[in-house]
């Protein structure tokens, strides 16, 4: 985030933090608490019902819709690279670069995802995830809000960029999110999404920074460095478990780094900074 787009924010958030909306984005609920405040004008709140935490003052869809197009920096996430560049990454499969999948490839193997079945890759930015699923076999169906991010994947790397969840041929395998979830203004996005692209059956991966109280707990300043205007949402091991439960599904929370053996046992620790929910839609 551009000096200039943090100001920008400070100055929005000492403005309409008067009086702000504290209900819960995803339930309504006005059983909110305070958590912590950031540059006295705003702060993070947690539902008491659900889990989720989230920022105050809250964006509206278009707030986050514009941000995205015009503003949203993030480096090699959003960066768009050169041919020369681009060149370099395909021919070593983004091996050792900041977007090498073998990880998340890993996770794919591990929870029983495939090479051959259909995954939808829901906000892959300029492509780069998208490429290297398609590369190890599967099919890859991608979404993206930004547009000449998603205009990048389609004509450089050749990925099939939809213009909504609702233009897939039909349902998918895995609802596929790296680092998105903690972005949108409501999350009731994300699982709508989900409902309207997995089959039923089908698995869920969503990866987002730790916003878990255990995580907090065991690195609290660097969990709150996570929250503010690039991450409106604080997502909790509860508010995973409550959110895909309201949408039809049933999963589990782990954070990193991943024992790829324990992906399908309970009770493992929280206290990465990474966390990771394996759902499935019943």
């Amino acid at each position: 985030m551009t000096l200039m787009t943090r100001l920008s924010y400070l100055a929005s958030s000492a403005v309409r933090g008067v009086g702000a909306d504290i209900k819960c984005p995803f339930d309504g609920s006005t059983h909110t608490r305070l958590v912590k405040r950031k540059y006295l004008v705003t702060a993070l709140y947690e539902c008491q019902e659900c889990g989720l935490r989230f920022r105050v003052p809250k964006d509206t869809v278009q707030d986050n819709k514009t941000f995205y197009q015009d503003e949203y920096a993030q480096g090699f996430t959003t960066d768009l690279p050169d041919d020369g560049q681009l060149a370099q990454l395909t021919a070593t499969g983004f091996a050792g670069s900041p977007k090498d999948y073998a990880g998340y490839l890993k996770v794919l193997a591990a929870v029983g995802v495939l090479p051959g079945q259909r995954i939808f890759d829901f906000g892959a930015s300029w492509g780069y995830g998208s490429w290297q699923f398609r590369q190890a076999g599967y099919a890859v169906y991608s979404y993206e809000i930004s547009r000449p991010r998603a205009r990048y994947a389609a004509e450089k790397l050749g990925c099939t960029m939809l213009e909504s969840v609702q233009s897939l041929s039909g349902p998918v395998d895995c609802f596929f999110s790296a680092h998105v979830l903690e972005h949108l203004p409501d999350p009731k996005i994300f699982w709508e999404a989900v409902s309207a692209a997995l089959k039923p059956g089908g698995i869920i991966l969503s990866f987002t920074p730790n916003g878990d109280p255990a995580y907090e707990q065991a690195s609290p300043a660097a969990y709150h460095q996570q929250w503010g205007k690039v991450h409106p949402l604080m997502l909790t091991a509860q508010s995973y478990q409550q959110m895909a439960r309201q949408y039809g599904c049933t999963g589990q929370t782990y954070s990193s780094p991943y024992d790829f053996s324990d992906l399908k046992r309970d009770g493992v620790s929280l206290t990465g900074s990474e966390l990771l929910f394996v759902g499935r839609r019943a």
